[in-house]
């Protein structure tokens, strides 16, 4: 099992949860490396990922057998399956800031879930923590955006638009990186 799913389960031990749902999209990226849609579920057995079929594929070139996680098709899930995934879970966590009161209910019904624990952003406290990949990953990021910062001094010249260096700024990280975190935005006065 990878070190983030193994971190995870021992500190449901502690928390004395059996059982875990993970919604957030970013935490379930964190965990796996999967960035489809989905649910991520932690049973006293079993790491399982219910997904939809148009991602199933892209899971499976995502995950290796050292990740231990199981895909499912959603369409493939019965009303059984649901009720037996935290069947024996005396204590199921689930992340309170990511889902609805609907969903909550939902869930307890569609799982059968005895008590419905929050997890306090467990996961989101254990991101903060940066291994050397990640320390590694930070430095390379911060090294092109000192770098396109120099370029674009270089590039600037008196009339041109914002969006003109904004185009510019994106056009930098895409020949250099996989894409950009967020909108680029220029401003001047």
């Amino acid at each position: 099992m990878n070190a983030k799913l193994q971190w995870l389960r021992n500190k449901m031990a502690s928390l004395d949860l059996q059982g875990l749902i993970i919604t957030n999209p970013i935490n379930i990226q964190y965990l796996t490396n999967i960035k489809a849609e989905g649910v991520l579920l932690l049973t006293r057995k079993e790491n399982i990922y219910i997904t939809d079929s148009r991602y199933i594929e892209e899971v499976h070139s995502i995950l290796t057998l050292f990740d231990e996680i199981i895909v499912y098709d959603i369409h493939d899930v019965s009303k059984d399956d649901y009720e037996n995934f935290f069947l024996f879970c005396e204590n199921v966590g689930f992340e309170e800031y990511d889902i609805s009161y609907a969903k909550y209910k939902e869930y307890i019904r569609k799982y059968k879930i005895h008590n419905f624990v929050e997890t306090e952003q467990i996961i989101e406290k254990q991101r903060m923590i940066k291994d050397v990949e990640e320390i590694s990953n930070l430095e390379k990021a911060s090294e092109i955006t000192d770098n396109c910062f120099k370029y674009i001094l270089s590039y600037i010249k008196p009339g041109m638009t914002e969006k003109q260096i904004a185009d510019e700024i994106e056009e930098y990280y895409k020949q250099r990186t996989d894409g950009l975190a967020f909108e680029t935005i220029v401003a001047s006065r």
